[in-house]
């Protein structure tokens, strides 16, 4: 009888038990699991029967951990993350690709995985693809996202990793600019024409605003942190500026003034949980992003076009 018991423990009781060890408050833990305390408590208490032990003491402060609370909470911990590995894989499970991929990527691989749609649809046919564009890290093991492209790579996060490629940077003008101000063809450029710089605030490229400061003879006509609205005031001739070449060799209304320019491209890397991993939508679209980025590579890097 004591080993059915054992056997039919509640997961949901368990949870409780977590959950408290982590909080050391039992009211905290009902909110983590978005029950009543009462039921939180209910639950414990259910428990410490079935196991015949005590695992709280419970004091004006808080709870504190008996003799057999601190011996059972770390089994406890172990199970919970078995628990989110396997919410993890569950999307896997089913025969039939179906669902969701989130790509989460900065604003410029957004852009340029959006004008390359149709080879993500084909790697996944009946899955909706959703792009998150952000500079932001999101959380892969809560899965904010499943697949993740990013300049730099987390400290001591065990993911799996892929070198995708480059992005180059050169300078570009709309063309009716470059044809009025024929300096912006030389290297009177910096002193001579006006610019598009990067902010301070929120500052997403500071590779690319140190090189340009660090050229320019007054300080630049516009200033912003968003790449989108760099390439609109290029098109529109409010100044000259550097841009992603994969983004600006594709826009007609731009000329590129210099080769892509060293020390500025930024190496992309694709992250994913490995669990997420071993869903075939998501292995599948991995493999096509890292096939997209080696059939683009010199595009993307901007080897591809030479400047005017």
């Amino acid at each position: 009888m004591e080993q059915a018991g054992l056997a039919a423990m509640n997961w949901d009781d368990l949870r409780v038990l977590n959950a408290a060890a982590d909080s050391l408050s039992l009211s905290a833990a009902a909110r983590h699991l978005g029950i009543s305390q009462p039921k939180a408590s209910r639950r414990l208490r259910a428990l410490e029967e079935m196991l015949g032990a005590r695992l709280f003491e419970r004091l004006p402060s808080g709870l504190a951990p008996t003799l057999a609370g601190q011996q059972l909470i770390p089994l406890v911990a172990e199970m919970a993350k078995a628990a989110d590995a396997v919410a993890r894989l569950r999307p896997a499970l089913p025969a039939t690709a179906s669902g969701t991929v989130r790509i989460s990527a900065m604003e410029t691989v957004s852009r340029y995985l959006s004008r390359r749609m149709d080879q993500l649809f084909a790697a996944a046919p009946g899955v909706e693809i959703e792009i998150l564009p952000a500079h932001a890290d999101v959380n892969l093991w809560r899965r904010e996202a499943d697949l993740q492209i990013r300049e730099c790579l987390p400290e001591g996060a065990s993911l799996i990793v892929s070198r995708l490629g480059d992005i180059g940077y050169a300078v570009y003008g709309a063309r009716d600019l470059v044809a009025r101000q024929p300096a912006a063809r030389s290297e009177a450029r910096y002193a001579d024409c006006d610019w598009i710089g990067f902010s301070e605030d929120r500052l997403f490229f500071p590779t690319q605003k140190k090189w340009l400061d660090s050229r320019l003879a007054r300080p630049p006509r516009l200033r912003t942190t968003d790449m989108d609205v760099v390439l609109e005031a290029l098109a529109e001739g409010v100044g000259l500026g550097v841009a992603p070449c994969c983004l600006a060799d594709d826009d007609p209304r731009l000329e590129r003034l210099t080769p892509p320019i060293e020390g500025l491209g930024r190496r992309q890397h694709l992250l994913s949980h490995r669990d997420m991993l071993r869903e075939p939508v998501v292995r599948a679209l991995a493999d096509a992003l890292k096939a997209l980025f080696a059939a683009d590579r010199r595009w993307l890097s901007g080897e591809g076009l030479s400047a005017a």
